[in-house]
């Protein structure tokens, strides 16, 4: 009997119309190229409804623009998938915390309130 230890998971991209370009070219066969929400929105419970999925990438200001209560919650605590924000090309950083709060989803430690002794 297999259990899902070994798994492959793929990688998702939700972006701009050149990331998702680039993405594919560094061999992501699954992109979405949108900038509406509703085409966000539906983009994102597609990837989530999928058992494949392992992480999905979402721009930062795609992310932002995510009105379903749902599935903004699930991009602030989603473990499985992993959902991970960028910056697109061309938008300036934005410095988030976004490693920071991974780990504390994952393993509930708070990197920034552990002491350096």
């Amino acid at each position: 009997m297999e259990s899902g230890v070994n798994k492959d998971y793929k990688i998702a991209v939700i972006g701009s119309r050149l990331l998702s370009i680039g993405s594919k070219l560094s061999g992501i066969s699954t992109t979405y190229s949108v900038s509406e929400t509703p085409e966000i929105e539906s983009a994102l419970r597609e990837l989530l409804g999928k058992s494949d999925v392992g992480i999905i990438i979402i721009t930062h200001a795609l992310a932002k623009k995510v009105r379903d209560r749902r599935l903004q919650h699930a991009i602030d605590h989603s473990l499985m998938p992993v959902i991970m924000e960028v910056s697109d090309f061309g938008e300036q950083q934005v410095e988030t915390d976004t490693l920071r709060r991974m780990i504390l989803r994952a393993l509930g430690i708070d990197i920034n309130k552990m002491s350096t002794r």
